[in-house]
């Protein structure tokens, strides 16, 4: 298994896109039975993140944790440089969005208290400490990514030199799975992939074990299998995608894809190993992190300073505009903020 695994850097950016769509539904109405169906299931994409962050996570630190030579603190360091940046930059912008308000006179539904910036500043907002969604209403999910990162961490010090039994994984992954599980109907939900704000943070560890258990055992198949794991799985996700309810049976494509888009990383005849997929997909956590800045101003803020903004254009219209505004967003947070802070604070704090 190569080391740059590309296409699952593009599927970054498609789960991405899927979950930009997803929002994107509760402002317009989508056409077509089919794709309006897939859409209202985009939170789904969260939840593909999170396998693959697990997979990749592991796919990088597996050989330096079996060699003995995993540290912890720069490997979180480095965690911490790769998402905070960003996340502290957009709550920062919301926090002006908000304060905006009482000096333009342009009102919308974006609300501020000290517990939400503390929450948000903190990496606190997945652990059910605010009223709902707060700030940048996606950014929930760095909270969720960062306890991953912080257990893993944690864990691979207690297996510095030696193999992770598979057993191990597989109970911890029951064990986290009942217990996410059964929090998600305490609170009334059908599945833990339904927390955001509200425990959130139970989601993504399950998943997370799923990835590392996918890269434990990928790498043992070969070319052509992977290729029939891959059709299998978009076949499987095209068919479930549209049902409703259909949260854990999801998790099954999203791992043959996964599995196949590792093997076949670097396979030139796979269309997604291309590099405008590849930047894309790089460019994916900033898609990620303005979508929601971008569709506030977009429908919020903007028919109020041009009021007759709202009957210029059908929906079909509006969503390639917000698109392509998140797309110039993605792109120039991604080269002004994420990728040279990151940069900067792993010279500086996480050099070999």
């Amino acid at each position: 298994m190569q080391a740059d695994l590309k296409i699952l850097t593009a599927f970054r950016f498609f789960a991405a896109l899927w979950v930009v769509l997803f929002h994107l539904g509760s402002r317009i109405e989508f056409g077509g039975n089919y794709f309006k169906s897939m859409i209202e299931n985009g939170a789904r994409g969260v939840d593909f993140f999170f396998i693959l962050s697990g997979f990749v996570i592991f796919h990088v630190y597996k050989q330096s944790i079996l060699d003995g030579v995993f540290a912890p603190r720069r490997y979180l360091i480095k965690r911490i440089n790769r998402i905070y940046p960003l996340h502290l930059m957009m709550t920062l912008t919301f926090i002006i969005l908000i304060f905006l308000r009482s000096i333009t006179g342009i009102s919308h539904d974006l609300d501020l208290t000290v517990n939400d910036v503390l929450a948000s500043t903190l990496l606190l907002h997945a652990w059910n400490v605010t009223d709902g969604l707060v700030l940048n209403g996606p950014s929930w999910t760095i909270s969720a990514e960062f306890f991953a990162y912080v257990l893993f961490g944690l864990a691979m010090m207690g297996f510095q030199n030696r193999k992770i039994p598979t057993k191990t994984i597989i109970y911890t992954l029951i064990l986290t799975f009942t217990v996410a599980h059964l929090c998600a109907i305490n609170l009334g939900k059908t599945a833990f992939m339904h927390l955001t704000s509200d425990y959130g943070c139970f989601r993504i560890i399950p998943l997370f074990i799923i990835g590392i258990l996918l890269r434990r055992y990928a790498s043992w198949l070969n070319k052509e299998v992977s290729l029939a794991f891959g059709v299998i799985g978009i076949l499987l996700f095209l068919y479930l995608s549209v049902l409703p309810d259909i949260d854990y049976m999801l998790i099954v494509p999203f791992s043959l894809m996964i599995i196949s888009g590792a093997n076949l990383s670097g396979q030139k005849w796979v269309p997604l190993n291309q590099k405008i997929f590849t930047y894309l997909g790089e460019i994916s956590y900033s898609t990620y992190m303005v979508h929601g800045l971008i569709i506030i101003i977009y429908f919020d803020l903007l028919p109020k300073i041009i009021p007759s903004l709202p009957i210029l254009f059908p929906n079909s219209v509006d969503v390639l505009i917000v698109l392509m505004g998140v797309f110039l967003g993605s792109v120039f947070s991604f080269h002004l903020i994420e990728r040279p802070a990151r940069i900067y604070l792993n010279n500086r704090f996480a050099s070999d």
